[in-house]
């Protein structure tokens, strides 16, 4: 029994040092915000390191990127730092005490600065010889890893161990135990099997705190939480082993025995919970050794006391002799009060007591963000009548409504007057029954008609299976481009799950509250009172005329801007446009409250929904039959979606995405495991054969998509060569990142503003519309448009911002390709709106990998590098052609280039009788253009580029008229090209 306690006790002090990790960059230390605080809240304020100065070697700060460290002052109330210092270990009395195992202070931290103590007997010395850790090259250490760490302080030291690599010296990591015990080591986070000088508190420093120190031949790097663990790890690298990024080798490294930095963090803004007249630093949290809901609870909480004042709590499975407890109680369901969870004082103890043990976490996190976070005092207090009880946590499930899960029966009905219940009474919905609903599985075919399964709670699919079966569903038939006139079945274009929102739109046409607006506009004249979402129409304008195969007139001028209570436009969503009139808009609310929609079990396995494809004809009647999210402040996680039985068809009808966004914000994509489907042809507008979008993603008219660690499962096929498709297609919308995404394409059409790729592997970037695009260490697979992002020529090739790149590998595996970072087109017509090119692009951590590849048999393929950098990168490679035209001039003489302009196809016995490409009449679908040796397409050129830490890499940049006032600086220099 006693090895059982100390094992929970370690599991959950393993458990609540859990953390965040942002990438590590080679930026100066910060601290981040924490992500459970109200955002409006000051943040707890820490001090900056002092540190007692190593002799024989000093990091070098040559460059600027890897001064010593300093944590950078935020716009909004953050936590502020000074510069560190460096002293003598014997030359300065010292102001403030040594870290202890006693509880950090919260005094005032502008009233003193901190400093450090010379070591004591309450301190544990070090030797007074420097300590050698990489001689000639070789290093003398290596990496011990405290266990239960979290993955993120494992991969920053593996980063280092990398980098390390790469300067020559080799290193390695082991996990802290008597069997790996070296003479000089890095010890990372709190060992314990290396003796009791090692065993250091780390909740001295504070959530955000951490130190590194020799002590006795060693080096501990140790932070109050993992976050600040990974921290120090980027203190050591920059400040200890001085890497920087003009660092090449490391020959000798050495540090003195008085080594010590640390930041102690103080100034939080929650200083105590009084509980019944006792302040919770003299409280312990009780648990019973058989629940692990109780556990999950307390270490929860353990961890956001500690985050938000500094008190750690210790967790204890036996209340006897302890006068004042936070006991943490999971009761019988039957027991428990009506809402199904509570907190209340119980004689001068602080009891959370809940019936729900699926639900426990949530609404313990949910009571500590309402009464305490929310409240943005320094102190709560709760008295002896205390009781909350506002968090009902009573869970439904599937069986409940007699759906039977075993494949065969049709569980739509069921599952659809399940979640009907449950957006009534505030349910949260787990598949299947109480037992359990790992194997269930659950089958839609015909018959549901145009119903949807609504969903506006949290929703649990533990696992469980779901097929989609659209064989049977039949969409409008059509012949030779035209409908018959046939109706299809109506499930074709009904989404399976749909997300609506808990307010309902409304829409604004003629009697619209907004007149015009012009661009930049800081407030639409118009108070709703609420924050919303707006989507904004003008008829009388047309943007985005398509060009090409799937030609079209354009579509009218439309924009989304979010707007608070006052009509302010909210500064991340400004107004792109001058609206001379709004003919009308759509408004949707926005303060819909969070929800999740989660596949995972407890084990962490994906639900599957297996869509059986329809048989429909190939043409543009788009089925849904989808997740299809119409509310805001949704995540949905941990689903793996495959599609079944596409080599049986002739044809399909696409698919207008899996996961499906409609007027949103803030919604989350995460863990999802994708199939691309496959693409079909039919004839496109200009009577061409074309191919068609069919996607696994789509989003319309939303605003801050996060798109995260989202899989293709077949991103490579089954001979090992790259998936070229469509996967994703999206139109107005604003602020978009890919984040840990592995798909074959981003792929953004009319009018996105701002996008970032981060940690991405991507077959083809399409964009168009106005922003920042952000890269930050993307890999993109080229052969598809030999290129690292994609202008669509289709809308004018128009990008009106700028583009940031720090990490971007082009791989391309055919050796004669010609690549470019950014491949445009031009076209001599008019797309309804000026078309501009980048206005300043800045490149860095670029270079181009010419790969090949192999596969077995059973599909594992392997690659490798053939040549970095060989060919040149061509900035627009398209454009340069143009060298006796400037394409920026109206009045440019475009009669070498005409046939630029492709033909389109005339219909009504018409004909390009001058047979200038160009069909001169109204039957024309394309927007009608007369001459086309005049430029009515004039491109905005780009104006500035930066190339900086690309050694290697050739740049070719466009030597053509349009871009004679370009400037271009490498390195930080102006160079004349």
């Amino acid at each position: 029994m006693k090895k059982l306690i100390a094992l929970a006790l370690a599991l959950m002090l393993a458990l609540s040092l859990t953390a965040i990790l942002s990438a590590c960059g080679e930026d100066a230390p910060t601290v981040d915000e924490p992500t459970t605080e109200d955002p409006t809240t000051e943040e707890p304020t820490t001090e900056e390191p002092t540190i007692e100065e190593p002799t024989t070697e000093e990091p070098t700060t040559e460059d600027p990127t890897t001064e010593e460290p300093t944590i950078e002052e935020p716009t909004t109330e953050e936590p502020t730092t000074e510069e560190p210092t460096i002293e003598e270990p014997t030359t300065e009395e010292p102001t403030t005490e040594e870290p202890t195992t006693e509880e950090s202070t919260t005094e005032d931290p502008t009233t003193e600065e901190p400093t450090t103590e010379e070591p004591t007997t309450d301190d544990p010395t070090t030797e007074d010889s420097p300590i050698a850790l990489i001689e000639g090259g070789k290093a003398n250490f290596k990496f011990v890893v405290s266990e239960g760490v979290s993955s993120d302080v494992i991969r920053a030291v593996e980063n280092l161990i990398a980098t390390l690599k790469k300067l020559g010296v080799e290193t390695s990591r082991v996990i802290d135990s008597t069997d790996t015990v070296a003479e000089c080591e890095v010890l990372v986070g709190a060992v314990k099997t290396r003796g009791e000088e090692y065993k250091i508190n780390p909740y001295t420093y504070g959530y955000e705190g951490y130190t590194v120190r020799a002590l006795d031949g060693k080096i501990v790097v140790l932070g109050g939480s993992d976050e600040a663990t990974v921290e120090a790890l980027e203190v050591f690298e920059k400040d200890v082993l001085g890497i920087t990024k003009k660092t090449k080798v490391l020959e000798n490294v050495s540090v003195e025995s008085t080594l010590k930095i640390e930041i102690i963090q103080d100034g939080y803004k929650l200083e105590d919970i009084i509980v019944d007249g006792v302040g919770i630093r003299e409280f312990s949290i009780l648990i019973g050794l058989e629940s692990a809901a109780e556990a999950e609870v307390a270490s929860a909480l353990q961890s956001k006391i500690y985050e938000d004042m500094g008190a750690w709590l210790p967790i204890v499975f036996d209340g006897t002799g302890i006068d004042h407890l936070v006991r943490i109680s999971q009761v019988d369901p039957t027991e428990a009060c009506e809402s199904g969870f509570r907190v209340f004082i119980d004689e001068g103890d602080l009891v959370f007591e809940c019936g729900f043990p699926g639900s426990f976490l949530s609404a313990a996190l949910g009571f500590f963000r309402t009464e305490i976070t929310n409240k943005k005092q320094a102190t709560i207090e709760f008295s002896k009548s205390y009781v909350y009880d506002e968090i009902d946590v009573r869970n439904i499930y599937y069986a409940d409504f007699g759906a039977v899960g075993d494949g065969i029966t049709d569980d739509f009905m069921a599952i659809r007057e399940c979640h009907a219940f449950a957006n009534a009474n505030g349910n949260t919905v787990h598949a299947g029954s109480k037992s359990g609903a790992k194997d269930c599985v659950y089958y839609f075919g015909k018959g549901s008609g145009s119903a949807s399964i609504v969903v506006q709670t949290d929703t649990y699919l533990h696992g469980c299976k779901f097929i989609f079966d659209d064989s049977q569903i039949k969409a409008p038939p059509y012949e030779n481009g035209k409908p018959t006139g046939e109706k299809g079945d109506p499930e074709y274009s009904a989404y399976v799950f749909s997300f609506t929102r808990d307010k309902k739109s409304k829409s604004y046409g003629k009697t619209n509250p907004i007149g015009s607006l012009v661009e930049g506009a800081e407030n639409v004249g118009w108070a709703p009172g609420e924050t919303l979402l707006l989507v904004l129409y003008n008829s009388t304008v047309k943007h985005y005329i398509r060009y090409g195969s799937n030609q079209n007139d354009g579509d009218s001028q439309c924009e989304i801007i979010l707007i608070d209570k006052d009509g302010n436009v909210d500064p991340t969503t400004p107004i792109q446009w001058d609206f001379p009139v709004i003919t009308s808009f759509d408004a949707y609310s926005v303060d819909d409250r969070p929800i999740i929609f989660s596949g995972a079990d407890k084990e962490g396995e994906y639900a599957t929904v297996e869509t059986i494809v329809n048989d429909a004809d190939a043409y543009y009647t788009y089925y849904k039959r989808n997740l299809q999210v119409m509310r805001s402040n949704v995540t949905l996680e941990r689903i793996h979606h495959v599609l079944l039985d596409e080599d049986k068809r002739d044809s399909v009808a696409p698919y207008s995405g899996f996961v499906s966004l409609y007027a949103t914000n803030n919604v989350t994509v995460d863990d999802f495991i994708f199939q691309c489907p496959k693409g079909y042809k039919t004839t496109g507008s200009a009577g061409t054969s074309v191919g068609m979008g069919t996607y696994e993603l789509s989003a319309q008219k939303s605003n801050n998509i996060l798109w995260k660690n989202c899989t293709q499962s077949n991103f490579f096929r089954a001979d090992g060569s790259v998936y070229v498709n469509g996967m994703m297609g999206t139109n107005y919308c604003k602020n978009q990142t890919f984040d840990g995404m592995m798909v074959c394409s981003f792929d953004a059409h009319c009018g996105l503003y701002n996008a970032t790729i981060k940690n991405s592997t991507i077959e083809h970037l399409n964009f168009i519309g106005s922003g920042t695009i952000k890269y930050e260490n993307v890999t993109v697979y080229a052969d598809g448009g030999y290129a690292g992002m994609v202008f669509r020529s289709d809308y004018g090739s128009t990008w009106r911002g700028n583009i940031i790149i720090d990490g971007l590998t082009i791989k391309h595996k055919t050796e004669t390709a010609k690549l470019s970072l950014i491949k445009v087109s031009y076209t001599n017509h008019y797309f309804g709106y000026t078309c501009y090119l980048p206005e300043k692009i800045e490149i860095r951590n670029v270079k181009t990998v010419h790969y090949g590849y192999s596969a077995d048999a059973l599909g594992n393929r392997t690659e490798w590098v053939i040549k970095e950098n060989h060919h040149p990168l061509h900035l627009y490679s398209a454009l340069e052609k143009y060298t006796t035209v400037d394409l920026s001039d109206p009045e440019a003489d475009m009669t070498l280039y005409q046939n630029d302009l492709k033909a389109c196809v005339c219909e009504g016995g018409f004909v390009d009788a001058d047979e200038n490409g160009i069909c001169d009449n109204k039957s024309c679908k394309r927007a009608e253009v007369v001459d086309v040796t005049k430029n009515i397409n004039p491109y905005v050129p780009t104006k500035e580029v930066y190339i900086t830490d690309c050694p290697g890499l050739t740049v070719v940049l466009p030597k053509t008229p349009q871009f004679k006032d370009m400037q271009v600086f490498v390195e930080g220099k102006e160079v004349m090209w």
